[in-house]
C-alpha cells in the first residue's frame, strides 16, 4: 500500500465567519474583514474554531478557541494576514479542512 493509500482523509467541517466592528456584528460582510476589527469562525455545532481581533501592528491575532488545548503560547502571539489564515492554522492542528459557508439555516445571519 502506497503512503498516500495509507493516510486517512481529513474530516471536513463546515464553518461560518462572522464579522464584528466596535462589539456588533455586521450584518453585511461585503466589506467585512477590511472594516471589523474582530471575527470569529464557527463551526455548524456552534463551537469556536478560532475567535481574532486585528492587531496593533497589522494583520489578524487570535484571542482565544475553543480547541485551544491544540494550541502552543507562540500561536497567541502570531500574525496572520487574513481570518482565514489563523482559522486554517488552527484548523491543520485539529486535523481538519474548514469549508466556508454563507449561512447555516436558522442562524442569526441566514
Amino acid at each position: 500500500m502506497s503512503t498516500l493509500e495509507s493516510k486517512p482523509a481529513m474530516p471536513r467541517v463546515d464553518v461560518e465567519i462572522h464579522y464584528a466592528h466596535g462589539g456588533f456584528i455586521m450584518r453585511d460582510d461585503t466589506y467585512g474583514e477590511q472594516d471589523a476589527d474582530s471575527a470569529a469562525v464557527f463551526a455548524d455545532d456552534g463551537t469556536c474554531i478560532v475567535a481574532v481581533n486585528r492587531a496593533a501592528r497589522g494583520g489578524w491575532a487570535i484571542d482565544c478557541s475553543d480547541f485551544g488545548h491544540v494550541l502552543t503560547q507562540s500561536a497567541y502571539r502570531r500574525r496572520f494576514t487574513t481570518v482565514t489564515d489563523a482559522a486554517d492554522y488552527v484548523a491543520a492542528r485539529m486535523g481538519v479542512i474548514l469549508c466556508p459557508v454563507d449561512a447555516y439555516e436558522g442562524s442569526a445571519t441566514a
